[in-house]
This record gives C-alpha cells, sequence and structure tokens, in this order.
C-alpha cells in the first residue's frame, strides 16, 4: 500500500523525531531530504519513499528497497552493514505501528481541520452522511467511514485528508475491545458523537471515545439512551439530543410522519428552527438529524443553512430508498446486513404502512453470513421478529434465510405466508413470486444487504427487484438501471 502526504513533504530528521525512531546515515544531507511518501511494496516506491521494512528486518529488503530509490527505510533493528546502502537513510523505532501512529497524530496535527469522530452500537454512518450533509453547507468536508483497520489503513486514514479541508469526519468501529480508544487517541477529535447504546458492553466499549477528545472537546449523546448513566464522568462537555423534550437537550418538537418524510422544529435554549425536513423515515433517523443540526449550530452555520442541509440529505446514498409505483409502496434498502438492520427495516415497513389505511405489509429478506454456529439461531430470531410485528407476507431470499421462514412459521405465521427462494443470486424468481402476491396499497420492504446482491451491484439491488416485480404485474416503471444481461 502506498501512502502520499497530503499535507506537504516531512522531512527526515522531523519523521525521527516523532516516530521516537533512531537515525542512521552515512549521508550528511539524508537527515533534510524529504519524505513525500510511504509504502511497504518494493514496487510502490517513488521519489521521496520511506520503504517500511517487513518483521525479520532483512538486510536483502533494505538493499532491494535502497535499489529501487527508497530516500528511507524504517524497521525496528539496524542493518548489520550499513555499509550496503549508503543513500538511504534508515530509521530504528520500537514498533512498525506506533511509529507509524505517533508520526500520523503529530503529522495532521500541522492541518488546519476540526476533527468529529462517531460511535456507537447502532446509526453511525447515516448520523455521519447527516453531519457531512449539513456541514458542506458551509464547509469543506473530507469523511473517512470504512476505515478496515490495521496500521496502514489507520495512517493512510489521517494522510488522505487534504490541506484545506476544515472538518474531518470519520466512524470509530468497534473491531476489538481496544479499537475505539486506540483510534480516540489517533484522531484527537473536537466532537465525539455517540449514537445510540443498547446495553453495558456497548456503553463501555463506546465510551472510549472520551480519550480521544481533545480539551475543551465535546460529546454528543441522545438525552433517551438508558445505557447513558453507565458513562464514566469526564471533563468534557455534554450535549443532548431529543424527542421526548428532554430539559437542557436540542430537541424535535411537533413531529409530523409522512409516507416518504419527516418534518419537525427544532428547538433548545436559545434555539429555533422550525418547518426542518428530513427525507427519509424512521424516528432513528430524527435523532440523527438533531446531531447533525447539533454540529452545525456549534459552528456557526445559520438556521437556514441547517435546514437547506437536512432536507438535502437523501437515504438512498445509503443504500436505502422509497418509491410508489402502480399504487405499490416501495422500500429498498441494501445497506448492510445485520440482525439489527433487518430489524430496522422491519420497524420501517411498519412505520409506513401505519400511514397508509388497510395497507398489508409485505416483506423480501435476504440471509446473513458470517455469523458462524450462531447463524440458525440469528436467522429464527429474526423471523420470530417478523411475526411479532404482524407483517401479512415473508419472502426469504439465500440459503441461509430458509430459516427466517423456519422462524416465523415456529413463530404462528401460516405456511402459505412464507415463500423462499434458496439461489442468493437470482432475484427474479423472487420478484415473480412477489408479483403474485402484490396489489395497490402494499406496502413493500424489499431487505437485501450488500453482501447478498450480485457483485459490484449490491446498491441497485432493490431497484432491479422493483423493475422486474413491476414488470410482472404489468405496471410501467423507471428504465431498469441494469444491463441486459443482469441475472
Amino acid at each position: 500500500m502506498k501512502i502520499d502526504l497530503k499535507l506537504g513533504a516531512i522531512t527526515v530528521a522531523d519523521a525521527a523525531a516523532l516516530m521516537h525512531a533512531e537515525l542512521l546515515t552515512l549521508s550528511a544531507d539524508a537527515p533534510m531530504r524529504e519524505i513525500c511518501n510511504f509504502t511497504d511494496e518494493i514496487g510502490e516506491i517513488a521519489r521521496g519513499t520511506m520503504f517500511l521494512v517487513s518483521e525479520d528486518n532483512s538486510l536483502a529488503e533494505m538493499m532491494a528497497a535502497a535499489k529501487n530509490g527508497a530516500l528511507t527505510v524504517l524497521c525496528t533493528k539496524a542493518p548489520a552493514s550499513l555499509e550496503r546502502i549508503p543513500d538511504t537513510a534508515v530509521l530504528v523505532c520500537d514498533a512498525i505501528d506506533t511509529a507509524l501512529a505517533r508520526l500520523a497524530k503529530a503529522y495532521t496535527a500541522r492541518g488546519r481541520h476540526r476533527t468529529i469522530a462517531l460511535t456507537g452500537a447502532k446509526g453511525k454512518t447515516k448520523t455521519g452522511e447527516f453531519v457531512y450533509s449539513v456541514l458542506e453547507e458551509m464547509y469543506k468536508v473530507h469523511k473517512a467511514t470504512d476505515v478496515k483497520g490495521g496500521a496502514m489503513n489507520d495512517a493512510q486514514m489521517l494522510f488522505d485528508i487534504p490541506a484545506d479541508a476544515d472538518f474531518f469526519l470519520t466512524e470509530l468501529k468497534l473491531r476489538d475491545k481496544r479499537d475505539i480508544a486506540r483510534l480516540a487517541n489517533l484522531i484527537d477529535c473536537d466532537v465525539g458523537i455517540i449514537t445510540a447504546l443498547k446495553s453495558e458492553v456497548d456503553a463501555r466499549a463506546n465510551v472510549d471515545v472520551l480519550s480521544g477528545l481533545k480539551i475543551g472537546g465535546e460529546l454528543a449523546l441522545s438525552a433517551e439512551d438508558d445505557a447513558l448513566s453507565l458513562i464514566c464522568e469526564s471533563g468534557a462537555d455534554r450535549q443532548y439530543v431529543s424527542v421526548r423534550g428532554a430539559d437542557g437537550a436540542l430537541c424535535a418538537v411537533n413531529i409530523e410522519e409522512l409516507p416518504d418524510r419527516i418534518r419537525f422544529d427544532i428547538a433548545g435554549d436559545g434555539v429555533r428552527i422550525p418547518d426542518a425536513e428530513i427525507h427519509t423515515v424512521g424516528m432513528e433517523n430524527v435523532y440523527s438529524a438533531l446531531f447533525a443540526a447539533l454540529v452545525g449550530l456549534k459552528y456557526g452555520i445559520p438556521a437556514e443553512k441547517i435546514r437547506s442541509g437536512l432536507k438535502n440529505f437523501h437515504s438512498s446514498a445509503l443504500g436505502v430508498g422509497i418509491y410508489t409505483v402502480g399504487g405499490v409502496t416501495f422500500i429498498e434498502d441494501t445497506s448492510s446486513a445485520t440482525p439489527e438492520s433487518v430489524k430496522r427495516g422491519i420497524d420501517t415497513l411498519c412505520d409506513i404502512a401505519a400511514l397508509h389505511e388497510g395497507a398489508r405489509m409485505v416483506a423480501v429478506v435476504g440471509d446473513l453470513r458470517n455469523f458462524g454456529q450462531e447463524m440458525r439461531e440469528t436467522h429464527e430470531e429474526m423471523g420470530a421478529y417478523i411475526v411479532e410485528k404482524k407483517i401479512d407476507k415473508l419472502f426469504t431470499f439465500g440459503v441461509a434465510a430458509e430459516q427466517i421462514g423456519v422462524g416465523a412459521r415456529r413463530a404462528g405465521m401460516p405456511a402459505g405466508d412464507v415463500c423462499g427462494n434458496l439461489e442468493v443470486f437470482s432475484p427474479l424468481k423472487t420478484a415473480e413470486a412477489v408479483a403474485k402476491e402484490l396489489r395497490a396499497g402494499d406496502v413493500l420492504l424489499v431487505r437485501i444487504g450488500r453482501q447478498n446482491a450480485p457483485p459490484q451491484r449490491g446498491e441497485r439491488y432493490g431497484h432491479f427487484h422493483r423493475e422486474r416485480t413491476n414488470r410482472c404485474r404489468g405496471e410501467e416503471s423507471e428504465a431498469d438501471p441494469l444491463s441486459a444481461g443482469a441475472p
């Protein structure tokens, strides 16, 4: 992986100091040479490259890097013969990962941007998109919301921040119990947002965002979160959002839920933003909008621009869209597939159906993967939840999803109301079965996560399913966004 330094080059001597590394060189001018990029691949070495040596600290590897033009090499053990690489500076550190983290943190502090970090058990990505939509009304925002983990990826996240960025927006995802604390300390955030906590475990994992707050930084939380009491006290200023009128919080009032949007007023101490509107459904999105408004107010964005930023947010950017075709309301959801997100999709189906008198609720739900030994139980629990929410018809998609149907039947759904399709990459068969059941006034959820969709087409799977379904019903709809050769 090759990473360019977006905030400008840094001298070898400065890099050594920031990484707490020892500088070894036979060249008098080496300390003042400028590092422009770094990589751990010999073939990616270019002008001004720092090469990251593998754990075996091979002299042959260092010599190959020097031959390819590496400006300097970073290793954990000095080479036996420095004379073999006379024109290449050698930086010796205690650990590559630690050295990169030190360099990234110190280097990024040179930028003018403010950092906003989001964590929580759910809703991080959507809240981040709302925050982005509001901030970009006045500022240049750089976001990194899909960091894959590992020292190189974490470093790249920071080194990729443009020099002219006003804000850096990122998610702190829990990959292991140390991740959030480590990443929070790496980025030094001005505002930490905890979107939702479900349990003591969530609270203790996600509260580590506090460790990364700058002095004077703020923590934003939901006043309705039952796990808040578990968050330890700190010097951070606390700001709250609420849909129930909690004292001292930024609140959504006069909430009006419509079939394809939610309208509300935003009110707080000295704050009044009337006629706010978000083009998505589900009360969890109101919380996301309030977090965005809170950030906007903190950084001087006027009410009319906050209102504009919220209105300009579209959930389709996250793989969620709502359409009405042929009298049927389609909710297509190709966001990442987890048990919690599936349940939220079912909740959204119920919320929208409640706005349509006499509407039947039909759900197409794909399987989840990577749940190991818990996969059967996880899918059956989703089936039971579907019955609990009184869904009228269930169509499952994918081999593992068959257990969703099993769970639904065990929970009392009639066998005739459950239809399964085991062929993961053949949506047409499911669409044909759905078409036979749909009638005007129905509300249909197509809940197929990206991992279940045809390769490179996850975000458009729902649209494809909608198009095919309507063709089977003989309805006119939008042009098929997929090629004629699509499955």
